[in-house]
């Protein structure tokens, strides 16, 4: 077995010098991949990503006809990122290459239309509008106030979408309304009957109680012309989160990669 893979210089010269791959080197040494990389971290050996270089990248791309999946995975990347290097070098083996405007960044960039939608000119761009704010007004205190293009509340903040959406205490709304809403606290456990949300939770992540949520609504009571007790009897109260109650304007939490809310 050639043992020349452990030795610095030569390594150096066949990575650095004549950029080599791992897989060149092992096949002259008859040894693994995995081997020759272990010993070139072990002598601290780097360069730039081959796949960077322009005539290393035709060379094996054009002249030796390689995919650029066989070259991603002699280099341990991504096949996007061979695809990336190949359009920003403007190699190519027959495809013609266009170019755009980033949607994000405005920068012209070229790509392959047969691996790229033209869109973006990388994958930071990409994920941008994902987080790009808006600025908004809202409709109770006037105050402008930016929040995540993905979200659809129109309120700054709980308070002020309480102060908007406050009933009228008279009527309907009285001190008997208060005791049935108690209750249904409390036959709920102070917790929401859809996803389970505690009271303390939800004052934490929105501002506010959790509230209770009339399942027939009040108003087809009043046109009922019936008493604002059978509105509030305990059967036709829910105990719900901001996120499921269905007066709430809008969506104010986005779903996490596993599923679950956050805010």
């Amino acid at each position: 077995m050639n043992r020349r893979y452990r030795d610095a210089e030569f390594l150096r010269e066949q990575y650095v010098d004549r950029r080599k791959s791992a897989s060149e080197i092992a096949d002259l040494c008859d040894v693994a991949s995995s081997t020759v990389q272990r010993w070139l971290d072990r002598h601290g050996i780097e360069r730039n990503p081959c796949y960077q270089d322009r005539e290393w990248l035709r060379e094996q791309y054009v002249d030796r006809r390689r995919d650029q999946r066989d070259i991603a995975e002699d280099c341990g990347v991504a096949e996007s990122t061979i695809c990336h290097w190949l359009a920003r070098h403007g190699i190519t083996d027959g495809e013609s290459l266009r170019s755009a405007n980033c949607v994000t960044c405005g920068d012209e960039f070229r790509y392959y239309p047969s691996v790229h939608d033209g869109r973006y000119c990388s994958n930071e761009c990409a994920n941008a509008p994902r987080r790009r704010q808006v600025e908004i007004t809202c409709p109770n205190c006037e105050e402008t106030f930016e929040r995540r293009q993905s979200l659809d509340t129109e309120y700054c903040s709980m308070a002020c979408w309480g102060a908007d959406k406050t009933p009228d205490r008279s009527g309907f709304y009285s001190t008997h309304w208060l005791k049935q809403r108690e209750k249904a606290l409390e036959r709920d456990n102070y917790q929401c009957t859809v996803c389970g949300i505690s009271d303390d939770e939800h004052r934490r992540r929105f501002g506010r109680g959790i509230e209770v949520h009339h399942t027939v609504p009040v108003r087809l009571f009043k046109q009922w012309d019936k008493p604002p007790e059978h509105a509030h009897v305990l059967r036709n109260l829910t105990t719900l989160c901001r996120t499921h109650h269905p007066d709430a304007p809008g969506t104010t939490v986005e779903p996490s990669d596993n599923g679950s809310d956050s805010v």
